[in-house]
């Protein structure tokens, strides 16, 4: 049978003991918290449970040597160290307010209550009592300060009562001897350690403020964005240099503008209606606007606007990061006009006459479209006499005749090398198609005059008519391709109509 190990044997400590040695330490640690605020109130209540522990022994072990006579001050003492040890355990468990709140009560019994009955009113300790109510709204909240102080003035005033009234008329003086001294020098010293607790918190939170504050400022000042800070009527109440740059304003220009002076949006309700959102709280995901320089230079710029709380929750001021995307913009339009439009006559291409084609779609509606497909007669024979160069003019030229004869409303692409298409919107009858041919046909016979020489072209054109609602089943396109070469076919300069069904009834 084996026989049990001995807890401890020839001076020597157990593996066991030694861990427990180690980690002794931790339960006097502060506990750690991830809030700013519940870290400054456990440091302070710590510093003043270590402090208060220190003075009650201190006090003990001097009125045990120098006033024997007075044997209460160790049971005072011991249950003041219970109850600091009590609230050290609250603190471990993380109850702020709890402890906050039994060291509060119980120096503030002693300051008060104690030494009233001790030596009357007189012997009340105000300083004491200053510096509980500061503990209390620094350790808990500035109510339980105020409700300390209300306590403080009502107990002394019952006090002097007690005391006038002959109830406390031969209170028991405090002996003049080292403890009285002792223990009104402690008071002097926590009220110091208070003091200075408190300073070193204030300066600490302005420090940190002010460094929170220069690290924002050096932020914003050095990004590309601008930075606006409005008020909650959106005048401005700040703007970094970015955003004066962008604007054209310099800063006190800028204070006390309304943002509606210098904003340009396309629908002003729906601005409004942000601005609602915003001030409600509201996350809205970024946005573009129009913003008006100084100069009247229009920028197109991109927002990202959020409402800003205070310490309290409070609705402060509202923080706007606005970014100039005016190259972006720029070259989303470059981009747009590559994929849309043709490079050397900059009319639409292929894919947007195609687009526009397929939006004039209707199931119901009975208006006329026409498409006309042009073809210029004879264009190779210009690049052969004068060239690729000369060629390329002669084609933008026609293009802006062609432009000038349609409405707004009409459509001329350019389907590649001398072919171009025509949509017709909203026409009345083939007569109203009629005109406005024949009027292309004689824009585009007129003399090209490039420098010295002078050029002529002729076109032929085949006519595609149908209501809006059929478009779906017909393809116009093509039509319009057969009725351009019968006009080809049948000599040039001139233009038909597809024949169809659809067509006979128009």
């Amino acid at each position: 049978m084996m026989q049990a190990i001995p807890y401890s044997l020839k001076g020597q400590i157990r593996p066991n003991e030694v861990f427990y040695l180690l980690n002794m330490h931790k339960f006097f640690t502060i506990p750690k918290f991830s809030d700013q605020e519940k870290q400054r109130r456990a440091n302070i209540l710590a510093a003043t449970l270590f402090a208060s522990i220190v003075m009650i022994v201190s006090i003990m072990v001097i009125s045990f040597i120098l006033a024997p006579e007075h044997p209460e001050v160790l049971l005072q003492g011991t249950a003041g160290a219970a109850a600091m040890l009590i609230s050290y355990l609250l603190l471990k468990k993380r109850k702020l307010d709890a402890t906050g709140w039994m060291i509060t009560i119980f120096w503030w019994l002693i300051l008060t209550l104690d030494l009233a009955l001790v030596s009357g009113v007189r012997g009340v300790n105000v300083l004491g009592q200053v510096v509980i109510v500061m503990f209390a709204g620094l350790a808990i909240n500035g109510r339980s300060a105020l409700i300390i102080t209300i306590i403080s003035v009502g107990t002394n005033l019952i006090i002097l009562q007690l005391e006038q009234n002959g109830i406390l008329a031969h209170p028991v003086p405090l002996q003049a001897n080292f403890t009285r001294w002792f223990i009104q020098s402690g008071y002097i010293v926590l009220a110091a350690i208070y003091i200075w607790k408190a300073d070193t918190l204030v300066k600490g939170a302005i420090f940190k403020s002010q460094s929170t504050a220069d690290l924002y400022r050096a932020l914003f000042e050095r990004t590309n964005d601008g930075v606006v800070i409005y008020d909650l009527n959106w005048k401005g109440l700040s703007a970094y240099v970015q955003a004066l740059e962008l604007l054209g304003y310099d800063s006190a220009e800028f204070t006390g503008m309304n943002a509606s002076d210098y904003e340009e949006p396309d629908k002003p309700e729906l601005t409004d209606q942000r601005r609602e959102q915003i001030l409600r709280g509201e996350s809205l995901p970024i946005f573009e606007e129009k913003l008006i320089r100084k100069d009247g230079v229009r920028v197109q710029v991109e927002l990202s606007v959020a409402l800003v709380h205070d310490a309290k929750g409070n609705p402060h001021h509202v923080q706007c990061i606005m970014r100039d995307i005016t190259e972006r913009k720029n070259y989303e339009l470059q981009l747009q006009q590559q994929a849309l439009y043709d490079p050397l006559t900059k009319l639409p291409n292929r894919t947007l006459f195609e687009n526009r084609y397929q939006n004039i779609h209707s199931k119901t509606d009975q208006s006329l479209v026409a498409v006309l497909f042009v073809d210029l007669d004879n264009f190779k024979w210009v690049n052969d006499d004068y060239g690729h160069a000369v060629g390329d003019q002669v084609l933008q030229e026609l293009g802006g005749r062609m432009q000038d004869v349609l409405r707004e409303s009409d459509t001329v692409a350019r389907m590649g090398g001398d072919e171009f298409v025509i949509i017709l919107e909203n026409i009345r009858n083939k007569m109203d198609v009629s005109k406005i041919t024949e009027k292309l046909l004689n824009k585009i016979y007129l003399p090209i005059q490039l420098g010295e020489q002078s050029i002529q072209i002729t076109a032929s054109i085949g006519i595609s008519i149908a209501e809006k609602r059929n478009l779906a089943y017909l393809d116009m396109l093509k039509n319009s391709d057969i009725a351009m070469y019968q006009v080809k076919d049948s000599g040039k300069n001139n233009f038909r109509f597809y024949v169809s069904e659809e067509l006979s009834r128009i």
